[in-house]
């Protein structure tokens, strides 16, 4: 291997370094025995992931954050599968303007956007709730899942469906036997992607929630106040249902090859 190219792994190996020692460090402190997230360690304990499920304050925030979650995947993958579609498949008139609209969120900062969407449920008299954060986190997710859609579907070979429609298959038959399933690796990544930066998402929740407090809320809130033992280990089981559901998706793609 020539030299430059054992700097470019060394950097490669800081960087993956720098990511992941914040992970390693709130693992080592959600075992161990003492309230003060400080070095030397005082003891081995499983007790603030007891303390976790204990604590009906998570546990119901947690639920809030998959009320929430489950939806907005939902819904930004099937809108983001028909903008897509409309990206890839037809020739839009106004296809520029399409896209601003669409890629909107990914150019304004997320405070003014939480700030306007703020203002507009006021001036609507829309009461904030857990609707108007599913609706807001649908707005700013939609454009990740068009993206990974809209990758897959240009990678389809047209010729595929020219073929079924020489055969007299209908536009309906067409997306249902040769489309859909090209594309169904692209919908499961879009929505794994959706839900993990749902369940996330802070800063235009934190605006348009309301009462409703899902666990990104209430973990910055506690963090605020009180930095203790049970938000690294709660933090952990957040990393660790990330990965598994990354780990589902790379099954669901595997066997879908085979």
């Amino acid at each position: 291997m020539s030299r430059p190219l054992r700097w470019v792994d060394a950097w490669v190996w800081l960087v993956y370094g720098f990511m992941y020692l914040p992970i390693a460090v709130i693992l080592i402190f959600s075992f161990n025995d003492s309230e003060m997230i400080a070095f030397p360690l005082r003891g081995f304990t499983t007790h603030w992931y007891q303390a976790i499920f204990a604590d009906t304050r998570l546990t119901s925030a947690l639920g809030l954050t998959f009320l929430v979650s489950l939806p907005v995947a939902l819904a930004s993958t099937l809108l983001g599968a028909m903008a897509a579609l409309a990206l890839t498949r037809y020739r839009l008139r106004f296809r520029v303007a399409f896209l601003v609209m669409l890629f909107v969120p990914f150019l304004i900062p997320k405070v003014i956007l939480a700030v306007a969407q703020l203002i507009l449920l006021s001036e609507l008299g829309i009461e904030r709730s857990l609707w108007t954060v599913i609706a807001a986190q649908t707005i700013i997710i939609l454009p990740f899942t068009v993206l990974v859609i809209a990758s897959v579907l240009i990678r389809i070979d047209r010729r595929l469906e020219e073929a079924a429609a020489d055969l007299g298959a209908s536009g309906v038959s067409i997306f249902r036997r040769v489309t859909l399933p090209l594309m169904k690796n692209g919908l499961l990544a879009a929505y794994f992607i959706a839900f993990v930066l749902s369940s996330s998402e802070y800063v235009l929740t934190s605006f348009v929630s309301g009462r409703s407090q899902p666990l990104s809320i209430l973990v910055a809130s506690d963090f605020r106040f009180n930095i203790s033992p049970t938000l690294d280990a709660l933090a952990l089981l957040i990393v660790l249902a990330n990965l598994l559901l990354i780990g589902l998706g790379e099954f669901a793609r595997l066997k879908a090859r085979r």
